[in-house]
């Protein structure tokens, strides 16, 4: 069967039961949604609101309170505060009892129905309330609350968790207001005034009926709000607007705008105690604060159509149908509200006047929700059921309320541009007036930010949806363009450029936004809907404003910054635009278009106090420009040395103006030395042929004119400058002489006769600077200068007339060593320095200021004074690394050095540091030179092919000599090569004594250190000790002789050999060593082998009797005459020549046998 078949046969059954509810537990959930502060003042203060009232009394009781004072409701306690009697009244005393009071219509009988049933909402379409859960807020602060109302009263109690009511008249005769009494659960502290004066005034602000809220604490006045009203006044809504929803269900009808203000007086809280001081205060003490704010209601009447299935969708949904009509508010401050009056305003005000932060969505009072724009929202938008946001979670909710919202965009739009009207009709009365201060611009761009802020969007919280709907339709609701305040006036917002801060000194005609809009408003123009609607600044907006006027001289400095700075930004211009900016900028009083400029000033090269060229760009406007950007983005050059040189030679002030031209060359001057050659030439071309140069004789050309400081002649045109030094340079250039010809000098002090070459030198080395390389020439070989006579080195008596003259070069400087060497000098009196001006003149022409190389070390080796050459020698040295150095070469053929030998010289090729050389008879340096005169390239020994010859050529003759050089070569063993050590092991010059005790020579080949005793005779034995010996063995000289060489002598002398020992066993031990190594001899030495087979140099044995006793008797034989014994039967019976029985000799004789 299937579930509905079950369902079916279960509601067939009897056993019908009644579903229970917890009604304790049901409103405690129901109150744990409601989680504001102030929770229960907002649902009572709502529905006052909803009854009409216009008065709200709260009053706060504490359990020793005194005073039962009726408060008359037409005319209530105006005072702050009690008299003295009241002293003892503090807020530390905890509230018992809070009593509610509004003046608003009395319960009817469907009112009492309503409020003794949970969630049964009322069902007034106009009402706030749609749950019928607000009141049981009640129950948060107390357990049974009482109302009362039009004579009649309710009280709510318990048993166990189920509330009761009771209902009856109270025989009371106020009609005026309903009472709600609460007696609290705990007792609870005062609100604090600040906050709860706060939650007041936010929840007073879109209240349609109740305009004036008193709290009490026991019967002092604490708090006290009111709200005027003006009368509403209409506003024109324009026919681009469509003022229907998306999906039509609500029509805009109308808007009206209202001015209210909000005045409070209320107890202030000292700021300087904690909470727990103040409320220990008597009331009486506390301070009175007053304070108002203006605000601005924008009201909206909507018409409502909804389907009738919507309608009662929604019925089902909140139990009352949708309205027929309904409003939506905005509360906001108009420009000059803030400005003049709230810009500071009491903080009790702070939430009702958002700006510049987000606004809050009210329903009736102030929801969690925020609207996205700097104004609050009041709408009859269905809400969530702790009324704190809106329900947008529900489908048919959603539409609702989304519906509502678009409406509250379309609403900002109209604000909005009713302001942007009104900033219109006022910006062209200004215009009119022709009033243009700055402040008064400002005023008009501060009163638009103002508007543009109070309508700009940012993500809404918690709910962004909020926000995007109001947003959407604040943009397309209407069919003209989102206008705004532009540098010319209101415009659509398309047509208005955004502002360029590197623009904003030359745009004038093109409309912008101006600077305070679009800082103060960032946000609105980041936009993405409104980055599609507004364009940058674009150089065809530069070009328009060219074409519309001249800029002004300030104003072109602008437009070239900014140009530069788009340029070099990779903005890319075509050629025709470029062409157009060039063309349509115009400078200067001619309005000379920017094309025809073809430079700018550098101060620095042409300083801007003179005349210039008329296609150069002003320095007014230059100045402020870098150089390299005119270059590189205008296309300019700079006004070079040269170009300016081509205009200025051209005024004829240059020939007849001293002035004028001294002022020119001071300007070519200043910057000469850093131009190219190439305009150097063209500036001399210019100038050579004008009379230009200001002189004492008048204006010259430069080729007539002289230097200032040319002095040899009184009549010479010397240019006249206040700093001639200044102007050298371009007097250089120009060919201005700075010496008097040569020609000319030696034609006049020729005609002089005996004239003073002490004078002359003077003059030229004063002018040495400016002689020209072919007039140094003809000095330098002209004979002007006479030498030093000896007999008159000491005196200064005059010289003999007509003396000879020389060359400089011929001569030496006239120095006291130069004296005293001997050299010829150059005449000179008074005091000699090199270092001086003249000194370096002469020197420069080729006066020699020191020896020659030659000369000086001719001295060292010949003079005859021996003093004389050993100070030359020393002069030689000391100078030799400034002096001498560059020029000198080891190969010198000069000997000039002194030797150890007294009395000898040598080439520094021919003597050496080392004194040990002299054994080899080399020469060695004197001591006291050793240490410098490597730097003249005396070696430290005599190079390994030197010592070899010396060996070869003059081999030693006596053993002690002998040990001497072989000691010393041991030293130079390093320096010899395999080449050398392959003639040394042959060459003979050992020493040694024969047999008859004679000196012969000997290689080292045939030498040993180490030689038996009974071979000293056949072998040549040296010893000269350790260090000549380690010499002589690297030239071949071995140990002791080895086995092949003892072969060897076995071969040529084995008898005498044998002779010579007295001990058959010395030559068996002989043997023995050559048949250790008879592989290696027959492998190396074959020959030897074949002479060994043949000889007789074997040891062989027989045995015989003597005296009836066997003896082997020895003898020497060859290896064919010689057995081996290695069959003792034979060896008896043929008793033959036989080896010595020993395996390491027979080894030997076997060798020695084969064939």
């Amino acid at each position: 069967m299937s579930l509905d078949n079950f369902r079916y046969q279960v509601l067939c059954t009897d056993g019908e039961e009644r579903v229970e509810v917890d009604q304790r537990l049901l409103i405690d959930k129901i109150l744990a949604r409601y989680p504001a502060e102030f929770v229960v003042f907002r649902e009572l203060m709502q529905n006052s609101d909803d009854a009409r009232s216009s008065i709200v009394q709260i009053i706060f009781e504490t359990a020793n309170n005194k005073y039962n004072v009726v408060r008359n409701p037409l005319n209530p306690s105006k005072r702050l505060g009690l008299d003295r009697k009241m002293e003892d009244n503090r807020m530390e005393d905890k509230i018992t009892r809070i009593i509610f009071k509004n003046n608003g219509f009395s319960f009817r009988l469907e009112d009492w129905n309503r409020l003794k049933k949970i969630a049964d909402g009322n069902p007034d379409e106009q009402k706030i309330g749609a749950f019928g859960v607000g009141f049981y807020s009640l129950f948060s602060v107390c357990e049974e609350p009482f109302v009362s109302s039009g004579g009649h009263g309710m009280a709510f109690y318990w048993r166990g968790n189920q509330l009761f009511t009771k209902q009856a008249p109270t025989g009371d005769n106020d009609n005026v207001w309903t009472t709600f009494l609460m007696d609290m659960r705990e007792p609870l502290e005062f609100p604090d005034i600040e906050k709860f004066a706060r939650f007041l005034a936010n929840s007073l602000g879109f209240t349609g009926n109740l305009q004036d809220i008193s709290v009490y604490f026991n019967d002092a006045l604490v708090i006290q709000l009111s709200k005027k009203m003006q009368d509403p006044k209409s506003m024109n809504i324009t026919s681009g607007f469509n003022t229907f929803s998306p999906q039509m269900m609500f029509n805009l009808t109308s808007v009206n705008v209202r001015g209210v203000q909000l005045n409070i007086k209320k107890l202030v809280i000292p700021t300087n105690m904690n909470a727990r001081q103040w409320r220990s205060l008597p009331i009486t003490d506390f301070q009175v604060e007053e304070a108002s704010i203006l605000l601005r209601i924008a009201n909206g009447n909507l018409d409502v159509n909804v389907s009738n299935v919507f309608s009662a969708e929604m019925e089902r949904i909140t139990k009352k149908k949708p309205p027929s009509k309904t409003t939506i508010q905005m509360i906001y401050a108009g420009f000059e509200e803030y400005r003049k009056y709230n810009r500071i305003i009491s903080p009790v005000f702070k939430d009702l006047l958002p700006y510049p932060e987000q606004g809050k969505i009210y329903i009736g009072f102030p929801t969690f929700q925020t609207t996205g724009c700097c104004s609050h929202l009041a709408a009859r938008v269905i809400p969530t059921v702790d009324r704190e946001s809106i329900d947008l979670a529900e489908k048919t909710l959603t539409i609702y309320n989304s519906e509502i919202l678009r409406l509250a965009g379309t609403l900002s739009r109209i604000l909005y541009e009713d302001e942007m009207t009104q900033i219109t009709q006022l910006y062209n009365e200004k215009i009119a007036a022709d009033i243009k201060e700055k402040s008064a611009r400002e005023w008009f761009e501060q009163w638009a930010a103002h508007a543009l802020s109070h309508f700009t969007f940012r993500s809404s919280t918690p709910n962004a949806q909020v926000g995007k709907e109001t947003e959407s339709q604040f943009y397309n609701c209407s069919k003209n363009i989102l206008p705004i305040l532009s540098t010319i006036g209101v415009l659509p917002i398309s047509n208005v450029r955004i502002p360029n801060p590197e623009m904003a000194g030359f745009i004038k005609t093109v409309p912008v936004v101006p600077k305070i809009i679009f800082e103060q408003c960032n946000v609105f123009f980041k936009k993405e809907d409104i980055i599609k609607l507004i364009e940058e600044l674009t150089i065809k907006d530069v070009l328009h404003e060219l074409r519309s006027r001249i800029l002004s001289e300030n104003e072109i400095i602008e437009l070239l910054k900014w140009w530069i700075s788009y340029r070099s930004k990779g903005n890319n211009v075509n050629a025709a635009e470029f062409a157009q900016f060039l063309q349509l900028a115009r400078i200067g009083d001619n309005s000379r278009p920017l094309n025809t400029i073809r430079y700018f000033l550098n101060p620095d090269i042409v300083p801007p106090n003179v005349d210039i060229p008329s296609e150069t760009l002003p320095f007014v406007i230059s100045k402020h420009l870098k150089s390299q950007d005119l270059e590189k983005w205008v296309g300019l050059s700079e006004l070079s040395l040269a170009n300016w040189a081509r205009f200025i030679v051209n005024k004829p002030e240059l020939e007849n103006n001293s002035t004028f031209a001294k002022k020119v060359h001071q300007i070519l001057a200043k910057s000469l030395n850093s131009i190219p050659q190439t305009d150097k030439d063209i500036i001399h071309q210019l100038f050579i042929h004008k009379s230009c140069i200001p002189t004492k004789f008048g204006m010259k050309i430069p080729d007539e004119a002289y230097f200032h400081n040319v002095n040899l002649f009184s009549d010479l045109p010397t240019i006249e400058f206040k700093k001639p030094a200044n102007v050298i340079n371009i007097m250089e250039l120009l060919g201005v002489r700075k010496v008097v010809e040569l020609k000319l000098i030696f034609d006049r002090l020729v005609s002089q006769g005996n004239w003073d070459h002490i004078q002359l030198v003077k003059y030229l080395a004063s002018m040495s600077s400016n002689l020209k390389e072919n007039e140094i020439e003809i000095l330098k070989d002209k004979p002007i200068w006479p030498k030093e006579s000896p007999k008159e080195s000491n005196n200064n008596e005059p010289k003999e007339i007509n003396p000879q003259r020389f060359i400089a070069r011929e001569l030496y400087a006239p120095l006291a060593l130069h004296r005293e060497f001997g050299l010829p000098l150059l005449d000179w009196r008074g005091k000699w320095a090199c270092n001086m001006h003249e000194g370096k003149f002469l020197i420069g022409l080729g006066l020699l200021e020191y020896p020659t190389l030659k000369n000086i070390l001719e001295l060292a080796a010949s003079h005859p004074n021996l003093k004389i050459r050993n100070k030359a020698l020393k002069y030689f040295m000391d100078n030799f690394e400034v002096k001498y150095s560059k020029n000198y070469a080891p190969q010198i053929d000069i000997a000039f050095l002194p030797c150890l030998s007294t009395g000898t010289y040598a080439r520094p090729s021919e003597c050496y540091i080392n004194t040990n050389c002299v054994s080899m008879k080399f020469n060695a340096i004197r001591q006291d030179l050793r240490f410098q005169v490597e730097r003249l390239g005396v070696c430290q020994n005599p190079s390994n092919e030197s010592l070899l010859k010396r060996l070869i050529d003059d081999p030693p003759r006596d053993e002690n000599k002998a040990k001497i050089i072989f000691e010393y070569l041991s030293s130079r063993q390093t320096d010899f090569t395999d080449d050398n050590w392959k003639t040394l092991i042959d060459l003979e010059f050992i020493p040694i004594k024969d047999k008859s005790n004679v000196i012969i020579l000997t290689s080292p080949r045939n030498c040993f250190f180490k030689v038996q005793e009974d071979l000293k005779d056949f072998f040549s034995h040296v010893n000269f000790g350790d260090k000549a010996n380690r010499f002589l063995f690297s030239c071949g000289v071995k140990v002791e002789p080895s086995p092949v060489e003892l072969a060897e002598l076995l071969v040529k002398s084995s008898c005498e050999l044998w002779n010579s020992f007295v001990d058959v066993e010395k030559y068996l031990t002989m043997l023995r060593r050559i048949a250790i190594d008879i592989d290696v001899i027959a492998v190396k030495r074959p020959s030897l082998i074949v002479e060994m087979r043949r000889k007789t140099i074997l040891l062989a044995g027989k045995k015989k009797f003597a005296n009836n006793k066997k003896v082997l008797e020895t003898e020497l034989k060859s290896a064919k005459e010689i057995y081996i014994n290695d069959n003792q039967t034979y060896q008896q019976i043929f008793n033959p020549l036989v080896a010595p029985e020993e395996e390491l000799i027979e080894t030997l004789y076997r060798v020695c046998y084969k064939n």
